[in-house]
């Protein structure tokens, strides 16, 4: 820090000096700048002295210099201003900061009275001198202090302003004095509002005015408020500032409900990269339902998975999540069936503290909230009762739910994807499924075919899963020999892709060799009746139609002049063709 930072003070510094020792006073820093003076010196302030003079020894040595009969003294014989001198006498004193020299203060005599007064006090002046030195030299430190305050202010309003929480301080009165950038977002309140007034003026019953009343803090409690016609709902730490053992203010950790519930998602969740390439199969009518699946991951529209138990609706939901916009959002899934009713709401819906007994304080989100932002798997949509049908129905048409034991709605942002192996048009029938739901979910319908519908599947997912389990069984397999495949493709499976995913990991474990054979499959495959298995390679008239057309277009095209040549060759007239094409939904 130089003295001409400080310039101000030292020039009020040096006319005291002046008044109170009737002489004159000058004071030049390190470049030998005049910086401040009195008198005839006044006027030179931001002039050089000269080189060579008594404040030139003084910065070079550090020591304090009298001299008595200017342009005779040894101070002198160097100055470049020595004959045109008019000063009868001067003492000069060294202004020191952090063990450096950084001026000279100086005491002058103009006339014979004054020379003669600072001679006969000579050592008086000198003692004034050097005092007058540390005064500068502690207002340099004061001035060094208060720009280190300065800037750790900064630094801190920098610390304070880059954390992604936000940051809510008040005093002992609950007048907020500090709010950063996160906490207006999450409030949804400026910084202009907020800083300077009392916190409850702007948000009723904010919680870190609790702290003010116990002096006790809490962590991590979640808050739902009423503001200006909004709710804000987030997570909120607390903790009270004491200053010797005196409560001075509280300060709050705010962080938005969205990102803790990703942040729960990402560290707790079953998260599998699944997408389309991950659903093994090349089979005509498996590739239809991932075409028509990623057309629907594009909307918001609710999709309703139908297939047999195994079929992979889970693993489609989840590829119909990640292919959509909502992809870097939470994908929660929660089986509807296994489930007791009475647990179900609660874990759809949450519920609030003391809703109920053994209710956790402060209550507890719902997968609803906890997929905000995301996608909701619903599976086993059809062993909901009709009691949840009506809250979830309520639910799609609101965009909102309310937790068990609440009063409060909470909007939310959630696609729902619904599964099941049911029928739900026969539910209906039976009025055991609430046709207004059915239809709120079936807007976008999707089939998975089961596994005895595409046989061409078999020796992909078979290969796929021998891979997989031999690899996390640590054994080498080289082949599945031409027998086993028969037993495989011959077989029906019931329980669909699990069920086959099932019977690979069993040969794997019991695998002594390197080849699958008949004696590594399980029971249930080998003694399978042979009228069982003949039944298995039968395959629909309905479906070996639906195929032939599907494969007559490829290969002669759409155009209307193709659809009446595929007629031609499958010996059907022209008006059935364009029948049969929107049946199977060809078009």
């Amino acid at each position: 820090m130089s003295l001409k930072e400080i310039a101000e003070p030292i020039q009020q510094i040096a006319e005291a000096i002046a008044a109170v020792l009737k002489l004159e006073v000058t004071v030049v820093d390190e470049n030998l700048e005049r910086v401040a003076g009195t008198g005839e010196y006044r006027s030179l302030v931001g002039q050089f002295v000269p080189q060579g003079s008594a404040f030139d020894r003084v910065l070079a040595t550090g020591e304090m210099a009298v001299v008595t009969q200017p342009r005779a003294s040894e101070f002198c014989t160097q100055c470049s201003n020595r004959d045109g001198c008019v000063e009868a006498a001067h003492v000069c004193c060294p202004i020191q900061a952090n063990g450096r020299v950084i001026g000279v203060i100086g005491l002058i005599a103009f006339d014979e009275e004054q020379r003669r007064r600072l001679l006969l006090e000579r050592q008086c002046y000198l003692d004034f001198a050097a005092r007058m030195s540390e005064l500068i030299e502690s207002k340099i430190q004061e001035l060094e202090t208060l720009r280190q305050l300065v800037r750790a202010g900064e630094q801190l309003r920098g610390i304070v302003e880059s954390v992604h929480d936000g940051i809510l301080a008040i005093d002992d009165s609950g007048r907020v004095i500090c709010c950063n950038s996160a906490a207006e977002r999450i409030l949804q309140i400026s910084r202009e509002r907020l800083v300077g007034r009392h916190l409850g003026e702007v948000v009723p019953r904010a919680p870190l005015l609790e702290v003010l009343r116990t002096g006790k803090g809490f962590a991590n409690r979640e808050v739902m408020l009423e503001t200006d016609g909004r709710t804000l709902h987030h997570i909120t730490s607390a903790t009270p500032i004491f200053q010797r053992g005196r409560l001075i203010g509280a300060v709050a950790v705010l962080k938005d409900i969205r990102e803790v519930r990703q942040m729960v998602y990402e560290m707790t969740g079953d998260q599998p990269h699944w997408n389309f390439e991950s659903i093994i199969g090349d089979s005509p009518a498996l590739r239809e339902v991932k075409e028509k699946a990623k057309r629907a991951a594009a909307s918001n529209s609710t999709v309703l998975i139908t297939g047999e138990s195994g079929t992979g609706k889970e693993l489609f939901a989840r590829a119909i999540h990640a292919y959509s916009p909502r992809r870097n959002g939470p994908f929660i899934a929660i089986n509807c069936g296994a489930v007791p009713e009475t647990l179900l709401e609660s874990e759809l819906f949450g519920y609030e503290e003391g809703a109920f007994t053994g209710a956790r304080r402060g209550g507890k989100p719902g997968k609803f909230e906890l997929a905000d932002g995301g996608t909701i798997f619903l599976d086993e949509v059809g062993d909901m009762s009709l009691r949840l049908q009506v809250k979830l129905l309520r639910v799609l048409e609101e965009g909102r739910i309310e937790r068990v034991g609440g009063t409060r709605g909470v909007k939310l942002d959630v696609r729902v994807i619904a599964a099941t192996h049911r029928d739900l048009e026969q539910m209906l029938a039976r009025s055991e499924f609430r046709e207004d739901l059915y239809y709120r979910l079936n807007v976008i319908p999707l089939h998975i075919p089961p596994l005895r519908e595409r046989p061409e599947d078999i020796p992909l997912l078979l290969d796929h899963f021998v891979e997989k389990h031999s690899r996390m069984l640590g054994k080498v397999v080289r082949a599945v020999s031409q027998e086993a495949r028969r037993i495989l493709l011959s077989y029906p499976w019931p329980g669909n892709v699990r069920e086959l995913e099932n019977a690979v990991e069993y040969a794997v474990n019991m695998l002594t060799g390197d080849v699958i054979t008949p004696s590594h499959l399980p029971d249930r495959l080998r003694h399978l009746p042979r009228h069982h298995r003949d039944e298995a390679r039968i395959i629909p008239l309905q479906e070996m139609e639906k195929e032939a057309i599907r494969r007559g277009l490829e290969i002669l095209g759409r155009s209307d002049r193709a659809k009446v040549e595929l007629a031609r060759r499958l010996g059907i007239s022209r008006a059935t063709i364009y029948r049969k094409i929107k049946k199977y939904g060809l078009g």
